[in-house]
């Protein structure tokens, strides 16, 4: 019976500890009203609910920092990775810089992946070099970032962006799949911090030319490295109905993926982007169309992550960046698309176990502030991965 009673009071400790972690997590996102208000019961309550749900799957999976920790544990646990105690994470978080391109969840990444000490950091989606340049103005001298990029034009002007840091930083133009071949080709052996962003910056998207925007007339190619071997067009234009109705249904979450198919095929041949947009205006229903976004943003982001295939590039990525990973670094994944969130969780559960660990049972958002000052921000999710043994 002793014992019987000791597992429930550990179970309930667990879930606290879990509830509290969220809780700090989501009032570090929101930190002059934390300061100001303190934890908000309802939200914390939410979080236990959140935590209750998970039950063991997620116990299993939570570092052991945070294992079987109590509902104040967050004034002694070592949630970053300097290897000294925080008081409240909220305390830990610093202001993120405000740039040009303004990369999400800067606050979040920071905090969770900066290293405390010498060793490389891998970017493996540098873009415009918002994060990598966040990351080695907080961090030591000693550490190092390799940053990679398909996209010639993003990688110059990230260049042009960290070239303050001389031999600091690090670029080559890859796939971020590759990201384990380039480590080596570079003497990496370990890393100490990973980031993939997938999403694409809006400089990107609306001044490229390749027509990623839905806003400018542009030829539809939609390709992220110049040299990949199809457009949109040729999927668009080649693809049977049935192919183009499941990637835009799989990649975009479009719920008219069929009527919009239908209509490509009709339309054909299709070559710049208003004649994408005009066959999504003509098969969606104008009573249907979302307030907040474009009736054909799901349709382009659907087939821009086909033409790049970013989806398989990620499962490739995910194991090689884990197997790179130091004892105690961190894997982070952004991701923008719900197809994008799946394949992180699975890969990171599967990989979960005696050497790896999920930081977090469920991904972080966005907060309110950052989705009002950056719209693109609200769909994106954090998740990660820590290695805790060798």
């Amino acid at each position: 019976m002793a014992t019987h009673r000791a597992e429930a009071r550990r179970e309930v400790a667990v879930r606290s500890g879990r509830a509290e972690a969220r809780t700090a997590l989501h009032f570090a996102r929101e930190g002059h009203r934390a300061r100001s208000r303190g934890p908000d019961p309802d939200s914390a309550g939410r979080a236990r609910a959140s935590g209750a749900r998970e039950g063991g799957h997620a116990r299993r999976r939570w570092p052991p920092a945070l294992r079987g920790v109590g509902p104040y544990a967050l004034r002694r646990v070592r949630a970053d990775q300097s290897g000294r105690a925080v008081v409240g994470i909220r305390q830990a978080v610093e202001p993120g810089s405000v740039a040009v391109h303004v990369p999400v969840l800067l606050d979040e990444v920071l905090f969770l992946l900066r290293p405390r000490r010498g060793g490389w950091v891998i970017d493996g989606t540098v873009g415009m070099g918002g994060h990598a340049e966040a990351m080695l103005e907080r961090t030591p001298v000693e550490v190092r970032l390799l940053g990679i990029d398909r996209d010639p034009e993003a990688l110059a002007r990230a260049g042009s962006r960290l070239a303050r840091f001389g031999a600091r930083a690090v670029l080559r133009r890859s796939d971020f799949r590759d990201l384990d071949r380039v480590a080596r080709a570079h003497d990496v052996r370990v890393a100490q911090s990973i980031l993939l962003d997938l999403g694409v910056s809006s400089p990107q998207i609306e001044r490229s030319g390749r027509g990623l925007s839905f806003q400018t007339p542009a030829p539809l190619d939609m390709r992220l490295d110049p040299d990949g071997p199809q457009t949109a067009a040729d999927l668009l234009n080649g693809l049977p109905e049935a192919e183009l109705a499941r990637i835009i249904f799989e990649y975009g979450d479009e719920r008219y993926a069929r009527r919009i198919a239908g209509r490509i095929v009709r339309r054909r041949p299709l070559r710049t982007t208003d004649d994408l947009v005009a066959a999504v205006r003509a098969a969606v229903p104008r009573a249907r169309w979302p307030r907040r976004t474009h009736v054909a943003t799901k349709t382009f982001q659907a087939l821009r992550i086909a033409v790049n295939d970013e989806l398989g590039a990620l499962a490739q990525a995910l194991p090689r960046a884990a197997a790179l990973l130091a004892v105690g670094g961190r894997c982070g994944v952004i991701s923008f698309h719900s197809g994008e969130d799946r394949v992180v969780k699975r890969t990171f559960r599967a990989l979960a176990s005696e050497a790896y660990a999920e930081l977090m049972p469920a991904p972080l958002a966005p907060g309110a502030d950052e989705v009002r000052a950056n719209p693109r921000a609200r769909s994106a999710r954090l998740r990660v991965l820590e290695r805790i043994s060798s």
